[in-house]
């Protein structure tokens, strides 16, 4: 009775880490609207999560190529920055800039870890990607109509005033409105036809909203890169779906 016990709050623990860390991979999108530290947060919780789901999977699973020549890559990166610290402290002694560079090469790292666990979860079969594609539907949907409210009264809808010709939504003095649309639509625009792919007949009408919408947004911002990278991106979703 006892060990039925323990097996089944196992059970639900593992159950409940597994819907946690998926609602951690969903709330992304949002993550960056509200800032770096929101952002380093989720990122810290994610990789907590994701360690203890995996535990001693990182250790047994064999690796991709591409996985280890990215490893090789931060490693060159962090190494470089240690070496050139140790250079300077020798040459030059303490070095508050040095410091401030390995610090960072060191906290770099994470993004590693991050990228790693996402992909042994995947791997497993662990990750459920819908919490990702409906938060960044929302969140390029809702910074998208932000856009247009600043533009069309010089002031979006928590009282961030227009920069000129740049509308920032709620990124303030961050230029970078149209660059997080840009990176999300596409998770948006998929899903919606993934959505709509048994009603081909109601397809096309709500994905060409979507589409303007998502367009609108990124001209308006004022970022110009981001609205080359959207088109040439369309481009290429109208090529695979052909």
């Amino acid at each position: 009775m006892l060990k039925s016990f323990t097996n089944l709050k196992k059970e639900n623990f593992s159950i409940n880490s597994v819907s946690l860390i998926n609602l951690t991979l969903g709330f992304f999108p949002v993550s960056f609207i509200l800032g770096n530290f929101v952002i380093n947060l989720n990122i810290v919780v994610f990789c907590i999560l994701g360690i203890i789901i995996l535990k001693s999977k990182v250790l047994t699973t064999k690796f991709s190529f591409s996985l280890k020549i990215i490893f090789l890559l931060f490693l060159v990166i962090l190494l470089s920055t240690g070496l050139s610290f140790i250079v300077s402290l020798y040459h030059e002694g303490y070095n508050q800039v040095s410091l401030e560079k390995l610090i960072k090469a060191v906290l770099f790292f994470r993004y590693f870890l991050m990228l790693l666990i996402v992909y042994l979860l995947n791997k497993n079969n662990i990750l459920n990607y819908k919490y990702l594609y409906f938060s960044a539907i929302f969140s390029t949907i809702i910074v998208s109509f932000d856009i247009i409210y600043q533009f069309i009264f010089g002031f979006n809808i928590v009282g961030i005033a227009s920069y000129g010709h740049h509308n920032s939504s709620f990124f303030g003095d961050e230029l970078i409105a149209g660059g997080f649309i840009q990176r999300f639509s596409f998770f948006s625009i998929i899903f919606t036809a993934l959505i709509l792919n048994n009603k081909k007949s109601n397809s096309f009408i709500p994905s060409t909203i979507l589409i303007l919408i998502l367009g609108t947004g990124i001209i308006l911002s004022g970022n110009r890169m981001p609205l080359i990278f959207f088109l040439l991106g369309l481009i290429l979703i109208f090529l695979i779906n052909s």
